[in-house]
Order: C-alpha cells, then sequence, then structure tokens
C-alpha cells in the first residue's frame, strides 16, 4: 500500500474472514467469462466513494464484485500518482475491476496492460458517465455518438488483456439516440465479456426512471452477462430488477452511498426468498443497522479514509457520505450546519457520537414514555 497515507491501516484487514458470513451462505452466483461472482450484488464505479476503505465495508456487508472510482487512462499511462493511488487494492480484494475512461486506443491499451499487470480480476471500459467534464474529451458517454471509435478502442484492448473485458454504458446520449442494444451487439463482436447497463441517456443524467424494459432488450440481444444498473436503492428494488429484465445481476451505485448495508439486506432477502431452512434463516443477521453499528460503521469508514487519503482530505471527502450515513435519522439536516466547523477528526468524532447519544437518549424517553402510557392503560382495565 505505498501510496496509502498509512499503509499500517491496512495491513491487517483480512476482507476474506470479515465476509465469511454471506460467502457460506447458499446463494445464486454467475460468472463473467471465467471468473466466477459469487453473487448477484455488485458495487458500482463511483468517483469519491468506490475508494479502498469503501470497499472493503462493502465486501464485508455483502457486494460481490467491486470497483475502483473511473480512472483517466492518460493519467494512469503516465504514471500519474493519484490514479495509481486509485488503482491500489488489497492482495485479497478479489475479484475486483478496474474501471478506465479515455479515447486514445493506443494510450488505453497501455493503461489496461498496467491494470492487468497490476493484478486486477476484470477491467472496465466507461461508456456511461455523463459528467460534462469527461464527456467534452469524447469519453464516458460520449462514445456511445461515436460507435467506430469504440470499436477501435476495444479492438486495441482484446487482444491484448488475458483477463475478463467488460463496458458500463448508458441507454444512449438522448431519446432519439437510443442505441444500447445495438453498442451491446458491437461490445460482444469485439469480444467483451460482460456488459452493465444503466438504462438512462446522457441527457437524462439521474432525472426520471431507469427504463428496465432496455436491460430486457439487452439482455435478450446477447449472449454475455448483462448487469442492470440504475435506480436500486432497496433489497426490493434489486429483486424487481432481476424479475423484470431477466439480469444476471444488479451493479448499485447511488443506493450504496452511506448505506453499505444494502448488499446486506439483497443476501438476506435472497436467502429469505429462496430457503426454508430454519438454521439457515436464524443464522442471518438483520438486515438493518442499529444505532450502534451504524455509528461504528461512520466510525471505521472516516478513520479508514483518514489512513487512506490524510486527515485533511478524508474530513472533506467524508462529508457527502457522513450526510447519506445519516439520512432518516432525526434531526439529520440540522447537523448538517455543523460540517463546516468540523477541522479535525476529534472534533467530528465528537459532534457525530454526540449527535447519536441524543437520539439514543431520545429513543429510550419515547420508550418509557409508551411504557408508563401502557402501564397506566394497564392500571385502568384493571
Amino acid at each position: 500500500m505505498s501510496h496509502a497515507a498509512d499503509p499500517t491501516a491496512f495491513a491487517d484487514i483480512d476482507v476474506n474472514a470479515r465476509s465469511r458470513w454471506w460467502r457460506r451462505l447458499p446463494l445464486v452466483s454467475f460468472r463473467i467469462a471465467d471468473v466466477e461472482i459469487p453473487n448477484r450484488y455488485l458495487l458500482a464505479p463511483m468517483c469519491n466513494v468506490t475508494n479502498l476503505p469503501y470497499r472493503l465495508l462493502a465486501r464485508e456487508q455483502g457486494a460481490s464484485l467491486v470497483s475502483t472510482e473511473m480512472l483517466s487512462s492518460v493519467a494512469l499511462a503516465v504514471g500519474g500518482e493519484r490514479s495509481l493511488q486509485m488503482m491500489e487494492f488489497l492482495p485479497d480484494e478479489h475479484p475486483i475491476m478496474v474501471q478506465i475512461s479515455g479515447t486514445d486506443p493506443e494510450v488505453m491499451r497501455r493503461a489496461a496492460e498496467m491494470i492487468q499487470d497490476y493484478g486486477a480480476t476484470m477491467i472496465n471500459l466507461n461508456c456511461g458517465c455523463p459528467v460534462k467534464k469527461i464527456i467534452k474529451g469524447g469519453s464516458g458517454s460520449a462514445l456511445l455518438r461515436n460507435p467506430r471509435l469504440l470499436r477501435r478502442i476495444l479492438r486495441a484492448l482484446r487482444p491484448r488483456l488475458r483477463i475478463p473485458l467488460t463496458v458500463k454504458m448508458r441507454a444512449g446520449w438522448d431519446e432519439q439516440s437510443i442505441n444500447a442494444v445495438e453498442i451491446a451487439r458491437l461490445c460482444e463482436d469485439e469480444g467483451v465479456d460482460a456488459i452493465m447497463l444503466h438504462p438512462r441517456t446522457r441527457r437524462q443524467m439521474y432525472d426520471g426512471q431507469a427504463n428496465l424494459d432496455l436491460i430486457a432488450c439487452v439482455k435478450h440481444a446477447v449472449r454475455i452477462p448483462v448487469i442492470g444498473n440504475g435506480d436500486v436503492f432497496t433489497a426490493a428494488d434489486a429483486f424487481d430488477m432481476l424479475a423484470a429484465t431477466g439480469c444476471d445481476a444488479v451493479m448499485i451505485g447511488r443506493g450504496a452511498i452511506g448505506n453499505p448495508w444494502i448488499f446486506r439486506q439483497c443476501v438476506i432477502e435472497e436467502v429469505r426468498r429462496t430457503h426454508s431452512s430454519p438454521n439457515v434463516l436464524a443464522a442471518l443477521p438483520s438486515p438493518h443497522p442499529s444505532l450502534d453499528e451504524r455509528l461504528t460503521m461512520i466510525r471505521r469508514h472516516f478513520d479508514l479514509l483518514a489512513a487512506y487519503t490524510g486527515e485533511e482530505i478524508a474530513l472533506r471527502v467524508f462529508r457527502r457520505q457522513l450526510m447519506a450515513y445519516l439520512k432518516g435519522l432525526p434531526h439529520s439536516t440540522t447537523f448538517r450546519g455543523h460540517l463546516p466547523q468540523l477541522t479535525s477528526r476529534h472534533m467530528f468524532l465528537e459532534r457525530v457520537e454526540e449527535y447519536f447519544r441524543k437520539i439514543a437518549q431520545r429513543d429510550v424517553g419515547a420508550r418509557d414514555h409508551a411504557e408508563a402510557q401502557m402501564n397506566g392503560f394497564t392500571e385502568k382495565v384493571g
């Protein structure tokens, strides 16, 4: 871990041991080329989210295939320090996918070979990012408007790779140019091993609803695995997507921000739906985190992130994740006002712990009040 601020923080983490609880369960698996993916719930690549610290937490909770953040092929090929850090993963983090973006076939080939030599399980080509600074250079979802260039890139990569090559894409550029089926067939023809589809157009960004019918169309059009993505915020959403589209797996993005437990919930829901063994069901953890577990996860996530990036950067980057962790809790929006004032680890954790203490005291007070009312009611009845 040469690029981590504190490599020793990661030295003793046994990812496989912490994820053993779900690996022993009777779950449906699938394959991408010759790689077995142990369940159907995957972590989508997300900038400033799917770094090493968060991937560890998601894997422990049940994510079967995790991905790095999107890496610029140009930055990686020239040995950019930030890109090299973003590519890093632990030896037992497999299966892991490294995602790259770019437009120059030769540069992308060099970057892909670096990733392969580093030991990644598979490579993912980004044809879906809708962000303006990415598409203005012709990469991300802009590649959907340039199938010739996409074919050239795939032909540069595929012959040089011994590991699976996958593509993550959107429905198309806009409603008038939805071409996911055509692009998926092009990818299959050029040796791509799996498609990850977010069935919104680039123009939609994250507005409207994901078009599940399009995932079904792509699944019907190709023989390689198709992984659905978009609007998966609960275990029920994941199973609705699987049932409605016939896709091989679901890839969870925004629904996993501040919520690594969504993977645990999917795993538990699958076991409950497919197995009736009392022993198996009794051994399942609770799908929903307690207040203590939520606080422990926040502490651990922040400490890992600080060890990975340094405390100053962690304080800035973690703010978005923190508000996602607090979503649905009392007065969480009020807590947002404290974030700019939290300028040290000590201050950050002190305020977070104080917030959770107040919630716990409120819950105890509400419970005592309810019990007092019930006792009064019982006395009146008696």
